[in-house]
């Protein structure tokens, strides 16, 4: 079910309309046929309850009743039996009920009135009602007979004309009008309204916080016009928030960086060489989590433009650093693949995933594929990998985990956060997952760049 509701605002009203439409519809035509049914069981009963009460009233001022004649059978007869009972007729009690009440109306108060459905097939009409027959539908043939105060039935025929199919032609033909009329001014009532809302969610969905963007044209009924209004103003806000946010990492970092300097003189200048090696370390560690801040809060107000990079390269100079220092990290062979980004960005979420795995599982081995229109970056390491539960919550800054990863071993717990805010900046994914065994498998993604 869930299947075939349509998804936008358009097709849900159109939908909703139509389904009313239709049940309206169907209950007026349920109306209608219960009233053409009603009248013509009226046109049909008036002339029987006319003669049964001619023929009662004659038989109580005593005057002789001659029978009537309904073509080749007696149309009112007087008998001691019910004709419905005698020729096994099947009732019809609702019928029953009407024609009762219709001749209680008339002034006449059966003790009982019944009525019976005669089987047409069993009964030889007439040549003429036999030849139209034979194009239309029979009429309802039915036995009535009504029993009088002394006993006595009087007995007789009522034939019901058959339901024509005009009714339903004029339901069907007016609901056809009804759809048109309506669903054409639902189709431009709904244009004019999913038109802004569309503009909307685009300019969502590519927000971007550039002072140049063009605000969203206000347009539309009232109250999509002004969540419009509310959108531009907000998106003027969060523009002047995130440049006012920009200026502050911005003396924040030069605020900070040149008293670090200093100490970092300061230490060098230290006798005891021990002490002053712990003090230098300290120091970078503080410069390199005020790096991996402010570069995490940088990220989404890029200063340069994506260029097409030979991923394969790439990944190769990163782990040529480590190399470099005699870290074990090994690249298997790769065809050359290539991306849009930006180079130093995506290289720091290599050497973050890579320092990751010689720092918490002892070596690396990374490899590149291709898949569906994607490169894969797959990142090996052999430690004790992470508890299922945590696979996500490590990629929240400042995460760290006891055991599996040791807090002795430093980090500042942005390096995971850092690399998969680039990887999704440059419309990738990174994840981890626990490899059989031992170990751990970093996955990083990107969109291949277009031919």
């Amino acid at each position: 079910m869930k299947a075939l509701w349509p998804k936008s605002l358009f097709g849900q009203l159109m939908l909703l309309v139509a389904l009313a439409l239709f049940v309206a519809q169907a209950i007026n035509f349920a109306m209608l046929v219960r009233a053409g049914e009603r009248l013509r069981f009226a046109e049909a009963a008036g002339p029987v309850i006319a003669r049964v009460v001619t023929v009662a009233e004659r038989l109580e001022t005593g005057e002789p009743v001659l029978p009537q004649r309904f073509r080749r059978r007696a149309f009112v007869r007087i008998d001691d039996r019910s004709a419905v009972r005698t020729e096994s007729h099947d009732r019809v009690p609702t019928y029953e009920q009407r024609l009762a009440s219709g001749l209680e109306t008339a002034g006449f108060s059966p003790l009982v009135v019944e009525v019976g459905r005669v089987d047409v097939a069993r009964m030889p009409p007439p040549r003429r009602f036999e030849r139209r027959m034979n194009h239309r539908r029979p009429p309802d043939i039915l036995r009535v007979s009504a029993q009088l105060q002394d006993g006595r039935w009087i007995n007789s025929w009522m034939r019901i004309r058959p339901g024509g199919i005009g009714a339903l032609i004029s339901i069907i033909a007016q609901t056809v009008i009804l759809y048109g009329v309506l669903l054409f001014v639902l189709f431009l009532f709904a244009r004019r309204v999913s038109r802004p809302l569309r503009s909307l969610t685009g300019a969502v969905r590519d927000f971007s916080d550039g002072t140049d963007a063009a605000p969203v044209p206000v347009e539309g009924p009232r109250d999509v016009a002004s969540l419009i209004e509310a959108f531009n103003a907000m998106r003027v806000r969060i523009a002047a928030m995130l440049g006012e946010k920009d200026h502050m990492l911005g003396a924040i970092g030069h605020d900070l960086r040149t008293p670090l300097a200093a100490l970092r003189i300061h230490a060098e200048n230290v006798p005891d060489e021990a002490e002053r090696r712990r003090m230098v370390e300290t120091i970078a560690d503080m410069t390199e989590t005020l790096d991996d801040i402010l570069s995490l809060a940088r990220l989404g107000r890029p200063n340069a433009e994506s260029e097409p990079l030979d991923l394969t390269a790439l990944v190769d100079s990163a782990i040529e650093d480590f190399r470099d220092v005699g870290a074990p990290v090994e690249l298997e062979d790769s065809e050359r693949l290539v991306v849009n980004g930006r180079a130093n960005l995506l290289k720091r979420a290599i050497r973050n995933l890579i320092d990751n795995a010689v720092r918490y599982g002892g070596s690396a081995t990374v490899r590149l594929r291709r898949s569906d229109g994607t490169v894969v970056i797959e990142v090996d390491d052999e430690g004790p990998g992470i508890d299922e539960a945590a696979l996500e919550s490590v990629f929240e800054p400042f995460a760290r985990l006891e055991g599996s990863r040791n807090r002795e071993q430093g980090g500042s717990g942005l390096g995971l956060a850092l690399a998969r805010a680039i990887v999704r900046e440059h419309g990738g994914e990174l994840n981890l997952e626990n490899l059989s065994g031992h170990g751990l498998k970093a996955c990083l993604s990107l969109p291949l760049r277009d031919e």
